[in-house]
């Protein structure tokens, strides 16, 4: 089951800031690898398995991790869209989604 955690403004960067409690929990510790995972219209980040194909990226020291510049086209993020990320703590993960306007 998802948990929203928090919406806000995807930035030019293409970071965003995992919340350090979950992030404990789900072994992504500062330094260590996350598998990044496009499915769905959705991001599931976790923790790396070193044998999946999947986008690998380095949690900073403050917790924050780099989404792909490929993954960022297949979700149609441009600067400044509005995303959701959720907590799914029964499958240790991170699910980012983004907020489309219809406007």
């Amino acid at each position: 089951m998802l948990t929203i955690y928090k919406c806000k403004t995807f930035n030019k960067t293409g970071k965003i800031l995992l919340p350090g409690k979950w992030r404990v929990q789900f072994g992504l510790f500062p330094g260590r690898l996350a598998d990044l995972r496009f499915d769905q219209d959705q991001i599931i980040i976790k923790k790396a398995n070193l044998e999946s194909t999947h986008n690998k990226r380095l949690v900073s020291e403050n917790g924050s991790i780099h989404i792909p510049k490929e993954l960022q086209l297949l979700l149609n993020i441009t600067e400044e869209e509005e995303y959701c990320l959720f907590i799914d703590e029964e499958n240790k993960c991170f699910v980012l989604k983004m907020i489309y306007s219809n406007e």
